[in-house]
């Protein structure tokens, strides 16, 4: 019998492919911000949807809390979070943290 756990994702959640897309993603919406370019509600929306198809395509399924509004310095920000499940957003911190600032 074969190792279960050589075909799981990596925290058995989220696939480190996919993790490093958010984070490249986060990055280039952080130079859009360093440079004084708006990020597009678009580009939210279209990583929005890969996120919801990554959690559909795996094997466990993960969380996904994303919010957009201002933070204590009156700053417009973007913020997504993963959780390995829906009673961990209650009582846990996010697996991984990802957070943009947004030119206005």
């Amino acid at each position: 019998m074969e190792n279960v756990k050589d075909y799981q994702p990596i925290n058995g959640v989220v696939e480190p492919d996919f993790l490093e897309y958010l984070k490249k993603t986060f990055q280039g919406w952080q130079q859009y911000f360093e440079e004084g370019t708006t990020l597009g509600t678009r580009e939210i929306a279209k990583m929005q949807e890969r996120v919801m198809g990554a959690k559909l395509n795996s094997r466990f399924g993960f969380e996904v809390v994303a919010h957009r509004g201002l933070d204590d310095e009156d700053q417009d920000r973007f913020t997504l979070m993963i959780y390995k499940n829906r009673e961990a957003v209650e009582n846990d911190p996010p697996l991984y943290h990802f957070t943009t600032q947004i030119y206005r």
